[in-house]
């Protein structure tokens, strides 16, 4: 299941009390290599590129995010494990493995685990400003804060369930993360699409926009279902874009 979720009228009403100024330093500093610590657990960057990054979030059991929301960037948010409620200001989200959340700029949102060891989440942002953030509400008392500074970081890796993009893919057609099987390569033409099209799970253009003719599919870092893809008409050939499939091993057993 992906739910897509545009802004309303109380998003942009809680936002107009900020000042909204993202964090210089947060939005250019070289997260690789580096683990965050955040009071509901921790997160590191698992890939990024001029487009896009994404990010590993390990939220501990009853914990929540804040209540915030990018007032620039495009955020999708993928179960990898556990099971998460994801509130909006007007709407709550139960997700499971596989079930994803698509957040359009300015969209008030927090995200708890609620089941037994936490969960991991994937957040993949467009454009990849990580200081770009306003924070309406936290059980941590960060509410009108900035983004983590360096005392938060640690490079002690092995404190930490840390596995990036390319310690993962090791050139195999699928490699496994938590409780999803995921595959990456490059789609261009409808023969692609069938062939390489994971039925079942979910895809993310990571580089790139899903474009078939003069309509547009997906954009970069913007999730869509499988089948819901398998069902567009697709000519013969379309600009090429790099997509991540990620499909929960339920799925595949199921099949």
């Amino acid at each position: 299941m992906v739910h897509r979720i545009f802004p309303a009228t109380s998003d942009f009403e809680n936002l107009s009390k900020f000042k909204v100024d993202s964090a210089a330093e947060a939005n250019t500093f070289d997260y690789s290599g580096v683990v965050v610590r955040k009071p509901w657990g921790y997160e590191y960057l698992w890939f990024q590129n001029s487009s896009i990054s994404a990010w590993i979030l390990h939220v501990t059991n009853g914990s929540a995010t804040s209540t915030h929301c990018h007032s620039r960037k495009r955020t999708s948010l993928i179960v990898m494990s556990g099971e998460v409620v994801c509130s909006t200001i007007d709407s709550r989200h139960r997700l499971t493995p596989g079930d994803a959340v698509v957040l359009e700029p300015c969209v008030f949102h927090s995200s708890m685990a609620t089941s037994e060891g936490g969960a991991f989440v994937m957040e993949i942002e467009t454009p990849p400003l990580k200081g770009d953030l306003v924070r309406l509400r936290d059980q941590f008392g960060r509410e009108g804060k900035t983004y983590e500074n360096a005392r938060h970081y640690s490079t002690d890796l092995d404190e930490f369930d840390y596995q990036p993009l390319d310690r993962l893919q090791t050139g195999e057609s699928t490699f496994a993360f938590k409780e999803i099987q995921m595959c990456l390569g490059t789609f261009r033409t409808a023969a692609d699409i069938e062939s390489k099209l994971l039925p079942g799970g979910i895809a993310v253009p990571l580089l790139g926009r899903l474009v078939f003719g003069r309509t547009l599919i997906a954009d970069i870092g913007e999730t869509i279902l499988s089948d819901e893809l398998l069902s567009k008409p697709c000519p013969a050939a379309f600009p090429p874009v790099e997509l991540l499939q990620m499909v929960p091993f339920q799925k595949l057993t199921n099949r």
